[in-house]
């Protein structure tokens, strides 16, 4: 990878696809990574409109994609850069969030939702991500050590934008946000986040922990 960006990292796993399916004629071994990756897109984009409609309505962003793909097949330079003026529609569950009723859908465990069971899992989740980040720490030229703060930098403030990203301009929200912000930073000068009731010391402390046979 040259500098470990998104873009970087799909180019180097499409590469190493190539590389393990090279033969006589190399670029239809490329087109058909992309046409995979193409179909895999695809098949989740359905997948997922039929879980969450209508939220993930991109019907009209999928024409133009098809049609570009299409006409691209002739015209490359120009279906590129139709392509890549397609914009994203922006999601809008959180804005659905304010007018529709809250509860835990049918057939799932309220109790779990209820509890800080899903935040301890949902933390060892983030956290494996999270030290995985570390691996790119090479490609930028650093010490994991030294990475690994910055991208901490990045991960806060990325969980801050997403919070105040739908706000606008409502200054009550940036407030809240700050304030979480402050109330962690605070655990952590306090203690080093030791008593975050659902973080990694209270569930390996010695109380928590099953007695040996």
């Amino acid at each position: 990878m040259r500098d470990g960006t998104l873009d970087d990292v799909v180019d180097t796993w499409i590469r190493r696809m190539v590389e393990e399916h090279w033969g006589r004629t190399p670029g239809d071994n490329k087109a058909a990574v992309y046409f995979a990756l193409m179909r895999a897109a695809g098949l989740g984009l359905l997948r997922t409109h039929a879980q969450f409609r209508p939220i993930t309505d991109y019907r009209e962003q999928l024409a133009v994609l098809v049609d570009s793909i299409r006409a691209g097949l002739e015209a490359p330079e120009e279906a590129i850069h139709a392509i890549a003026e397609v914009e994203v529609p922006s999601a809008t569950e959180l804005e659905q969030d304010a007018t529709e009723p809250v509860q835990v859908p049918e057939g799932e465990h309220a109790s779990y939702w209820a509890k800080d069971t899903w935040r301890k899992d949902f933390l060892t989740s983030f956290s494996r991500s999270y030290w995985d980040m570390k691996d790119y720490a090479v490609a930028a030229g650093r010490r994991k050590a030294d990475f690994i703060w910055d991208v901490a930098e990045v991960w806060v403030v990325t969980a801050a934008q997403a919070l105040v990203l739908y706000a606008k301009d409502d200054r009550q929200r940036w407030f809240e946000t700050a304030e979480l912000l402050r109330h962690y930073a605070d655990l952590t000068e306090a203690d080093g986040l030791r008593s975050l009731p659902w973080g990694r010391w209270a569930r390996f402390a010695p109380k928590n922990r099953r007695p040996k046979p």
